[in-house]
């Protein structure tokens, strides 16, 4: 057990390893994670870090030799530190113009979400081409890794394929509670939740775009059991309401409004 005084001695240097380049004894890394730990990070031969596989998986290693376009990473020994939530979140935001869905995907991993599914709604400005599609679910893929090296998770959330709004609704769990954020709603403070849902671990999350969702829309996901609720009597942008919902959703039942009551395991 790493406790918090030894905690704040680790290295803050953190690198994601494919689970199958983190062996017992060393860490094989990327040529990507070679060229940022060399020229950004600039770490020399004896620096010590901290390699993770983005299962679970953490350990203290040193820099050990680079070699060619990698570099090796002899593993100390295994770390014992669990960042993650006693919440299982999947949030689904709906797709938005340039790069607001990259800040959501990042500041939903640093939050804690284990699931990200990004999908599509009658009122979803912008449109991609399914080549296109691809190319952003991979690019946000990145982003996630790079969110769970900086917050100092072990767990390496799962990006999903986009969706439809359709789709997505009729993939809910039968046990996880499902919400639907958005404009016009529920006008009491989403802390009634709690109420209502005291004993809630697993939480399937969608947030609207800016201008809400189609009426046929909010009666599809109550017929598949979700409950429509509001942020609040101002209107956010929808990369703001999609981070609020995760906090939220931490504060009623997660780490961030109540002290787990163990370490929990979600197979991602």
């Amino acid at each position: 057990m790493i406790t918090a005084a030894a905690a704040n001695h680790l290295p803050k240097t953190r690198i994601f390893v494919d689970p199958e380049r983190l062996l017992s004894d060393r860490a094989i890394l990327s040529e990507n994670a070679c060229r940022r730990i060399k020229n950004v990070l600039r770490l020399s031969i004896g620096d010590e870090l901290i390699v993770f596989d983005g299962q679970g998986r953490e350990a203290l290693g040193v820099l050990e030799t680079y070699q060619g376009e990698s570099a090796i990473v002899r593993v100390l020994h295994d770390l014992g530190t669990s960042t993650e939530s006693s919440l299982d979140i999947t949030i689904a935001p709906c797709l938005a113009k340039g790069k607001k869905n990259d800040l959501v995907v990042e500041k939903a991993v640093e939050l804690g979400a284990n699931r990200i599914c990004v999908i599509t709604s009658a009122r979803s400005v912008a449109k991609l081409k399914p080549e296109t599609a691809i190319e952003r679910v991979e690019r946000w893929r990145r982003v996630a890794v790079s969110a769970a090296e900086q917050s100092g998770r072990a767990h390496v959330p799962i990006v999903d394929r986009m969706r439809t709004f359709e789709e997505f609704v009729a993939s809910k769990p039968s046990d996880a509670l499902g919400i639907l954020f958005t404009t016009g709603a529920d006008p009491d403070p989403p802390a009634t939740l709690r109420q209502r849902y005291p004993d809630t671990f697993k939480v399937v999350a969608i947030v609207g775009p800016e201008g809400g969702f189609e009426r046929s829309e909010i009666e599809l996901a109550r017929e598949h059991g979700f409950t429509p609720v509001g942020i609040g009597p101002r209107v956010l942008r929808a990369e703001t309401a999609a981070i609020v919902a995760v906090a939220v959703c931490q504060h009623l039942w997660g780490d961030l409004g109540r002290k787990p009551p163990a370490a929990r395991r979600f197979s991602l």
